[in-house]
């Protein structure tokens, strides 16, 4: 098949794979950049956002990457969704960009295209693609990161080997896994005969050097706050808990890393990973691949046997898995001659899974069932806990999720600052911050906003009265989502004179 011109693999005659591609990428965006509005922001965008508003070098459980570039977009477009969201979409077209080059690079046009189209049509990358989390960040500096070493290892350029430690660091101040991509690196130099002297040159050194110079904000941050970030990552991922063999757990990963891929294309990825027979072909390029895949997934792998990993947590790497199953599409095919439908058939399934995920409002889905419940109801709670602010004459609110916290000023009129009950301990970022014992003033009621009728034992000792005022049900179309609790908090106590 010619690489100049797509044939009847994709029903296009006489474009070249660039074209074709570029003409994919922009419709898209342009869908995503429309889209992206019409859904409420999730909990973890807005906590980045009201991080944006009180920068520092770091945060509890997250660099500054997410909250830095929503602090552009917003300074842009204002406080608002599409502000919020602006940078995940061109992020996401930067992304598409660079997976096509890399395929091109290591392989064929032919092949990046293949691998745009898996990006585009893959649930997770599809609709994380207009989320302003720290994925999108990740994945692109990832994919970045992932040229410049090619790029370094086989032309020994310097701006290369600066480019690839730069990009890992600000891959960092997004997601601390991108540093996982130095071992990469240093799994298929190791392992790649020809290219173990990369390990000892000045190169090699000098993209650390960049790596670590980029995320120093993170470590200067967390030096500051006796490393509390170490804490909070161990107990994520369970690894400070006493260790169990729990089978249902990696039974559990595995089937969620099947959702958000699509069940085909996963299997694939598993194919092109794990079948030695694939790896005969463009042995090199194969083995770089493998080298960015296989340290991420195992290691989650691994912890998933205690307790399952979140699906997210391994998407740097399936930016190599899906070009590994672009690049070994023919050659599965002609070993398994059963699986040519079938992978076609995947790649129906994966379409229809992301079409049917950016509106799953039709389908009805029970309360905890739909994935996008999370992007409906909180504007309807905000402007309930307007009306109840102001019958009581509240000066502030308090939520019992730090996620809500930021729902809540963001759709609050005028943004207010929220706050979340006192902790004798630091549990999240709201911990470290001035909590409403330093920002009001005694005598001050306050509105907590809660999704559980449990009171915590920090309010009745911060005010003199707490009492429930209203059960609420928030919606979105006029269809309940979730249950919400009001409670007055009347009369706060002086933060130095509590009883």
């Amino acid at each position: 098949m010619s690489d100049k011109t797509t044939t009847s693999e994709f029903g296009f005659k006489g474009w070249s794979y660039e074209s074709l591609a570029a003409m994919l990428i922009i419709i898209v965006t342009l869908f995503r950049l429309w889209f992206c509005t019409r859904l409420e922001l999730v909990g973890d965008e807005a906590y980045y956002w009201f991080c944006s508003r009180h920068l520092d070098l770091s945060f509890f459980d997250k660099g500054p990457g997410a909250a830095a570039t929503i602090k552009a977009g917003t300074a842009i477009f204002g406080n608002t969704v599409f502000g919020v969201r602006f940078f995940a979409v061109m992020l996401s077209m930067a992304t598409g960009i660079s997976l096509f080059s890399l395929a091109k690079m290591l392989f064929s046009s032919r092949i990046g295209f293949r691998t745009l189209v898996l990006a585009l049509v893959i649930p997770m990358f599809a609709v994380g693609s207009i989320l302003m989390t720290i994925d999108p960040l990740s994945v692109f500096f990832w994919t970045v990161a992932a040229i410049f070493f090619w790029k370094a290892v086989n032309s020994g350029s310097l701006p290369a080997w600066i480019g690839a430690g730069a990009m890992i660091g600000l891959g960092m101040l997004a997601k601390y896994t991108n540093l996982a991509e130095i071992i990469c690196f240093a799994l298929f130099c190791a392992c790649t005969p020809g290219y173990r002297k990369h390990l000892a040159s000045p190169g090699f050194s000098l993209m650390i050097l960049c790596a670590l110079a980029f995320s120093l904000p993170i470590f200067i941050w967390n030096s500051q706050h006796d490393w509390i970030t170490v804490e909070h990552l161990l107990h994520r991922g369970a690894i400070n808990s006493h260790w169990r063999f729990k089978p249902q757990e990696f039974l559990s990963f595995l089937g969620q890393q099947a959702g958000v891929i699509s069940p085909y294309i996963f299997l694939g990825v598993l194919l092109a990973v794990f079948w030695p027979r694939l790896w005969k072909s463009a042995p090199v390029e194969t083995r770089y691949l493998l080298s960015l895949f296989l340290p991420l997934f195992v290691f989650y792998s691994i912890l998933s046997l205690n307790k399952a990993a979140q699906p997210n947590w391994t998407a740097p790497s399936y930016v190599a898995g899906i070009i590994l199953v672009a690049a070994k599409w023919d050659e599965i095919k002609e070993r398994l001659p059963w699986t040519g439908k079938l992978l076609w058939f995947g790649l129906g399934i994966a379409v229809l899974e992301t079409v049917v995920m950016h509106n799953t409002y039709w389908l009805h889905l029970p309360p905890g069932r739909d994935p996008l419940e999370r992007a409906r109801g909180f504007k309807s709670i905000a402007a309930r806990a307007t009306e109840i602010s102001a019958e009581q004459g509240t000066k502030f609110f308090v939520t019992n999720k730090y996620m809500d916290s930021g729902l809540l000023a963001f759709y609050l009129p005028d943004h207010p600052d929220t706050f979340m009950p006192t902790s004798s301990h630091i549990e999240n970022q709201f911990s470290i911050w001035p909590g409403y014992l330093k920002r009001a003033k005694a005598g001050d009621s306050g509105l907590y906003v809660s999704d559980s009728n449990d009171i915590p034992g920090s309010l009745p000792k911060d005010f003199s009265e707490v009492k429930l005022i209203e059960e609420f049900d928030a919606t979105y179309r006029d269809r309940k989502i979730k249950k919400y609790y009001f409670f007055l908090c009347r009369d706060m106590h002086n933060a130095t004179s509590k009883p």
